[in-house]
């Protein structure tokens, strides 16, 4: 298993018991392993923010065409009357 392998593992909570002991010891005897831990889970953070903004960004768009065009007219009066 690659080390980047290990760290996702490890971030997402996915390593065998086996595995996770290994890594919870590579941890303390690796000065490094913990800043790269740390990079990999921030990346995470970025990616997830990312794929946020990304799938607002295409709910808003299916929105204004739903509420917008003319020709989704009686869908849109469908949903106004089920919130009134």
């Amino acid at each position: 298993m690659t080390e980047i392998q290990a760290i996702d593992q490890h971030v997402q909570g996915s390593a065998a018991p086996g595995d996770k002991l290994l890594f919870d010891a590579k941890l303390l005897l690796d000065a490094e392993l913990p800043q790269k831990v740390q990079w990999h889970k921030q990346t995470l953070a970025l990616v997830n923010q990312y794929g946020r903004k990304n799938l607002r960004g295409v709910i808003s768009d299916v929105h204004n065409q739903l509420f917008t065009q003319p020709e989704h007219q009686s869908f849109r009066q469908k949903i106004l009357r089920l919130f009134s």
